[in-house]
């Protein structure tokens, strides 16, 4: 089958007509202010729109009565729509991963440079500046659609740490919860000082060298760390007494089925072996038994809850 012949944009036109330009001023350039305005506030730093009606307009459909000024003002106001929302879900972590990847502080409207292969409307990060992207035969369309795109658009500029998607995880499935449950833990093994180690960075590490072509994993990052604390499928009790059968049940459960909870006996002999008094999550290429998605093992005092990379 051929290759399809590489997209060639359409060139900028040289000068719009007496109509259109004053559709623009009257129905895009009055209210920019506003809304870059509006932008900065949500920013905390100034903001420009900077969109090129030339270029814009060259893509206009013959068969499309929408004026000119209502279309670039649909694309600021859709912009200003999906960062709200993206400021509303992310906050403060949000507002500085979108400045330090829109370091020009800029919005501009472009053609999807994929031709026909291109969405109806997405966005990327060029050069600092925020560029929503246009279908070349769909101007106009899908306007207010821009949220999900936003958060990609910000997410593919690469940064040193979490992303943001997998810190949101952290902060609102693990870190609200992890508290109680840890106490909980302690209770059992009457260990106050227990430590629920998740090492986020050693595992994130590993899952976005493993998984690099699909971030999904990152929305339920602090969710799945959390879980195999309370729910890992493995058996803790028999790392230090052998003879108990294993549980399909969560480590808080195992070690209330196990007996731990009021057993002085069971929770020294615990204490002797779990030196460290530590249970860590750890994310590994391959478990001891190829059958197995999760296993507990014992390693210099640490209890770790190792699942393989495969099955997250």
């Amino acid at each position: 089958m051929p290759k399809a012949p590489a997209f060639i944009p359409t060139p900028a036109l040289e000068k719009l007509p007496l109509a259109v330009r004053r559709d623009i001023r009257d129905n895009f350039e009055a209210g920019k202010t506003d809304l870059e305005t509006q932008i900065s506030a949500l920013l905390g730093t100034p903001f420009k729109i900077n969109i090129n009606p030339n270029e814009i307009w060259a893509y206009k459909s013959e068969n499309s009565s929408t004026p000119a000024g209502s279309i670039l003002t649909g694309y600021a106001e859709g912009f200003l729509s999906a960062l709200t929302s993206y400021l509303d879900t992310y906050g403060d972590d949000g507002k500085t991963h979108f400045n330090d990847a829109v370091t020009q502080s800029e919005l501009a409207v472009a053609v999807n440079p994929l031709g026909d292969e291109g969405e109806t409307i997405s966005a990327t990060v060029k050069d600092g500046v925020f560029v929503i992207l246009f279908h070349h035969t769909r101007l106009g369309y899908s306007m207010g659609s821009l949220g999900d795109y936003l958060l990609a658009a910000i997410e593919a500029v690469l940064r040193p740490g979490f992303s943001l998607v997998a810190k949101h995880s952290i902060d609102e499935d693990y870190n609200a919860e992890i508290d109680e449950l840890t106490q909980e833990i302690g209770n059992i093994l009457n260990m106050p000082d227990v430590v629920l180690d998740p090492n986020f960075e050693e595992n994130y590490a590993a899952l976005a060298k493993a998984k690099k072509d699909d971030a999904s994993w990152q929305e339920a990052f602090g969710k799945a760390i959390f879980t195999y604390f309370r729910s890992v499928n493995d058996m803790v009790a028999s790392k230090i007494h052998d003879t108990l059968p294993p549980y399909s049940t969560g480590l808080r459960d195992q070690l209330t089925n196990q007996g731990f909870e009021g057993d002085e006996m069971m929770q020294e002999g615990f204490a002797e072996v779990v030196t460290s008094k530590t249970f860590r999550v750890r994310v590994v290429k391959a478990t001891a038994n190829d059958f197995k998605m999760n296993e507990t093992i014992l390693e210099d005092g640490v209890i770790y809850l190792q699942v393989r990379v495969t099955r997250w």
